[in-house]
């Protein structure tokens, strides 16, 4: 109950300096980009073959539940709320799932790894319950949106906690298979695999529960979600160093603040090289 309440707190706080974290005077509390650099061993995606090995290393029960509470805090469009997440503990199960003969040391027994998936993405032919437009339950983008949202919430609840994520958005390992290798899902799903995850479902009767209307309206996850993606998640074995254990990808600064007036086509300010920090510039 300590180790809960300990992990809960640390996400709370976590949520005050990311959603309170502007005052009236227009300035942030809290400075996220020097967080950002500060931690980037943290927050950049761990390399595989670098995770810890260790069982302690894995998250808890306590520790994912705390992620999972804060990640489902995520604004859904029209309270749709189609995620749901699946936390698979067993180290042989998680390498059955990722695949270490195309993605070796994804996985370890230091790292829990979690099924990602979403509602109202799958054709209707694919769909056990039917879409209903009135009611707005539909096949939509917007299950990949909201979904990505709530996993980013997800990253920064286990950074708050000091795990480290990394995503697959291909798992290659032997539990999961397509159900047909010649049929993926439609536009709508942007031609997601019909991943076969009744391994994970079937027998479970999980329900995910829709923020909209009132009272919360629940659908059945078997048949209705299918599976976008999954994330490992763990610590970096602390033998390695921390810049060698992270991944060194590029982060271009791709945005831009539009202006009506301008006729320029040179690159926007967004491109403009990043100054070089401490893990960047340090010897790989």
């Amino acid at each position: 109950m300590v180790g809960s309440k300990k992990a809960l707190l640390a996400v709370f706080l976590m949520s005050l300096a990311l959603i309170g974290g502007w005052s009236q005077a227009r300035g942030p509390k809290i400075d996220l980009g020097r967080w950002a650099m500060e931690n980037k061993s943290l927050i950049r995606t761990v390399n595989n073959g670098s995770w810890s090995s260790n069982p302690k290393d894995a998250p808890s029960d306590e520790d994912l539940a705390a992620m999972f509470r804060f990640a489902c805090e995520t604004q859904s469009a029209v309270g749709w709320n189609e995620y749901f997440f699946i936390a698979v503990r067993d180290p042989a199960e998680q390498e059955a799932i990722i695949g270490h003969q195309t993605w070796k040391g994804a996985t370890t027994p230091g790292t829990v790894t979690v099924l990602i998936l979403a509602d109202q993405a799958a054709d209707p032919q694919h769909h056990k319950t039917p879409y209903d437009a009135k009611s707005l339950y539909m096949q939509t983008t917007m299950s990949y949106f909201d979904t990505g949202m709530a996993c980013g919430l997800l990253n920064f609840a286990a950074y708050s906690l000091g795990y480290s994520t990394h995503y697959f958005a291909s798992p290659a390992g032997s539990a999961i298979k397509p159900k047909d290798a010649s049929i993926s899902y439609g536009i709508g799903a942007y031609n997601t695999p019909n991943w076969d995850i009744s391994r994970y479902l079937h027998g479970k009767n999980y329900v995910r529960g829709w923020g909209l209307p009132e009272p919360m309206a629940k659908f059945p996850v078997e048949g209705n979600c299918i599976m976008i993606a999954a994330v490992v998640i763990g610590r970096a074995n602390p033998a390695i160093d921390a810049t060698s254990a992270a991944t060194n990808h590029g982060r271009p600064q791709n945005w831009a603040i539009w202006d009506g007036a301008s006729t320029s086509a040179s690159p926007g300010p967004g491109l403009a090289p990043a100054v070089p920090d401490a893990t960047s510039s340090a010897t790989k």
